[in-house]
């Protein structure tokens, strides 16, 4: 799965574009295939305020109803509406066509805090390894209960 290297990443897989005049924001490609079939997609409306670390939307799968944050207060200045009529441009391209909405911001300097592509890498094999763990000590419970 090639990361691309000119975003930056936060920890809950979404990635984000400085293009100087507005930012893009959009989910990885790494969630989205974790997600599986997406079903529903709830984005805010232009001139909508974000607040940091507050949802200001929803992807719904087959098995998961997701929040969508951003780490920084925002102002949404467009929103890709073509995602509510064709849902599979955001699995098929998350990165390109499938961004979720562009927005500007004061609080341009908390993009430092964000991860590189490299970083981002290393939160998915963490995040890889502990579903691993986690996965293993659900069949462990399920052969200790079944003695």
């Amino acid at each position: 799965m090639e990361i691309p290297e000119q975003f930056k990443y936060t920890v809950d897989h979404g990635w984000v574009f400085d293009n100087k005049k507005s930012i893009t924001f959009g989910v990885t490609d790494f969630f989205i295939k974790d997600l599986g079939k997406l079903l529903f997609l709830d984005l805010p409306r232009v001139g909508d305020e974000i607040l940091s670390g507050i949802s200001f939307g929803e992807i719904e799968s087959l098995d998961n109803l997701i929040d969508i944050v951003l780490p920084i207060n925002a102002e949404v200045i467009a929103v890709n509406e073509r995602l509510y009529e064709n849902l599979e441009i955001l699995s098929s391209d998350p990165y390109g066509r499938g961004w979720l909405i562009k927005f500007v911001t004061e609080d341009i300097h908390l993009f430092d805090e964000l991860l590189n592509a490299r970083e981002y890498a290393e939160c998915i094999s963490k995040y890889k390894a502990s579903s691993k763990q986690k996965n293993q000590r659900k069949s462990i419970k399920v052969k200790k209960g079944k003695k």
